[in-house]
């Protein structure tokens, strides 16, 4: 995770943006946003191997940016896929994995009489995993990546309405 206490130039930028007025503010992270957002779908996209995956997690994934920092989020749909499950509850499985088990189940035949048997359940999950496999391996391979480039946008914009030129 990325420290803004230990950045002065991470500083001075949340300062100036906090300075400007609305309007810029606004185009500022606005512009952040188209920048950063294919970036992270791009990532997310390079990580997910399994069409469950994709479906899953890239349902909803979208960046925001704004004088407080810059968030990720991945599976954040609430539309349910095709056999009910929906990415923004049933998103862990996918992400960490599970575990494959029998359970007992209780069901009822057409003619009524009532019977157990035996059933396995997370088998279209791989392995369980005690670090995510997608999200949150790309959010953590591309968060400074990001911060970086929302800075740039930020000292670009400012730059621009100044009338100067950012050398790089």
């Amino acid at each position: 995770m990325l420290d803004v206490r230990g950045s002065r130039e991470l500083q001075a930028t949340i300062l100036a943006l906090r300075q400007a007025r609305r309007d810029i503010r606004l185009d500022i992270n606005k512009t952040a946003r188209s920048r950063i957002r294919p970036i992270w779908r791009s990532e997310l996209n390079a990580r997910a191997r399994r069409p469950l995956e994709t479906r899953v997690i890239l349902a909803g994934a979208r960046a925001t940016a704004s004088d407080r920092g810059v968030t990720l989020y991945a599976a954040s749909s609430g539309r349910p896929l095709r056999g009910g499950l929906v990415p923004s509850y049933q998103w862990p499985a996918v992400e960490f994995g599970a575990n494959v088990r029998r359970v007992r189940v209780r069901q009822r035949s057409r003619s009524g009489r009532r019977y157990e048997r035996p059933l396995t359940v997370n088998r279209q999950f791989q392995r369980r995993l005690e670090h995510g496999m997608i999200a949150f391996d790309a959010a953590s391979e591309t968060g400074t990546r990001l911060v970086a480039l929302w800075v740039r946008t930020v000292v670009d914009e400012l730059a621009a309405i100044d009338g100067a030129e950012v050398v790089s």
